[in-house]
């Protein structure tokens, strides 16, 4: 009789563990889910291979993140193709994106500085080139939503030509209205809970694209045209890049860069893009499936000058400027 008494004693404590395992289990997922009401909204969108961001102010940002010290960041979570992983290991940050679902979880970050943001789920030949930079700032002392002048002047824009540039619509369920290319890509337009208005995203983003550092989607001026395309197929790594991958242009000439492929890429000087020199002589910056972008030659002196896309740092290519 003691002995059945000790077995049933030893069946308690497993349930009590279980049940405490449990609900501490709960306690942790509901504080990485719910953030406090005085978080900033940022939305993390995975696609092969790249990272981009998209902050409640309207900015938008590409494999790079910056945030301020000391203010809770609700990140929205999400993919526009297959299952990637947001992982920031410096932080402990770790979240599933999956395709036509939403996850949230929040963090503060209290340390300035560079930090790594990667993928950690395999998600396809170009995983391994699946990284951003987070840059944490000191805070000014403002808090989120209070649309500070100063906050706007430190946070680059697209329309500033620092890179950051109109990316695409994660998920096709969303509820805001969406400004379709063709290509199955849309131009992102702010999540509906963050109160941007559509129609007003769509006309900001036509119009960055247009005053894009190189004169993406303009027409040629100043010289001749010469076509270099981006082929269907130029994001997965191993294929063509760009075609021709050397192109060779008189000074004065104006390169038009059309993207054929259904990913956004780049035309920027520089082998890579830790070239000290990368984005200084001319940059596309994005350009969408289906757009065109130009480059102009009448600054650059004769000569060879390597370029690669900013996405997809594999991709590279060679203009040659003549006399």
């Amino acid at each position: 009789m003691g002995h059945s008494t000790t077995e049933w004693a030893y069946v308690g404590v497993v349930i009590a563990l279980l049940v405490w395992v449990g609900a501490e289990s709960w306690r942790v997922e509901h504080s990485l889910e719910f953030a406090p009401p005085n978080s900033e909204t940022v939305r993390a969108i995975g696609q092969q291979w790249f990272w981009s961001f998209q902050h409640a102010d309207g900015t938008q940002e590409v494999n790079e993140l910056h945030l301020k010290t000391n203010i809770p960041y609700r990140f929205e979570i999400v993919s526009n193709d297959v299952i990637h992983d947001f992982a920031i290991p410096d932080f402990a940050v770790l979240m599933d994106a999956i395709p036509g679902r939403v996850n949230t979880m929040w963090n503060v970050f209290d340390q300035p500085g560079e930090y790594l943001i990667e993928c950690r789920e395999y998600c396809g030949q170009g995983h391994h080139t699946m990284r951003a930079k987070l840059f944490i700032e000191p805070n000014n002392g403002t808090m989120p939503g209070t649309n500070n002048a100063a906050d706007q002047q430190e946070k680059p824009s697209v329309s500033q030509g620092t890179g950051f540039a109109t990316v695409i619509n994660p998920l096709a369920n969303s509820s805001g209205a969406k400004s379709s290319t063709g290509t199955g890509f849309e131009t992102l337009v702010k999540p509906p809970e963050l109160g941007q208005n559509a129609t007003s995203s769509s006309s900001n983003a036509s119009t960055s694209s247009s005053s894009a550092s190189g004169g993406a989607n303009g027409t040629a001026a100043g010289g001749p045209s010469v076509a270099l395309s981006i082929p269907s197929g130029a994001s997965v790594q191993g294929n063509p890049p760009y075609s021709p991958e050397k192109i060779t242009a008189k000074k004065g000439d104006v390169v038009t860069v059309t993207n054929n492929d259904n990913a956004p890429h780049t035309a920027t000087n520089g082998a890579t893009p830790d070239d000290p020199q990368a984005g200084k002589l001319f940059d596309t910056s994005l350009i969408m499936p289906g757009k065109s972008a130009q480059i102009k030659t009448a600054s650059l002196a004769p000569g060879d000058y390597p370029f690669h896309c900013t996405v997809h740092p594999y991709m590279k290519g060679t203009l040659t400027v003549t006399g």
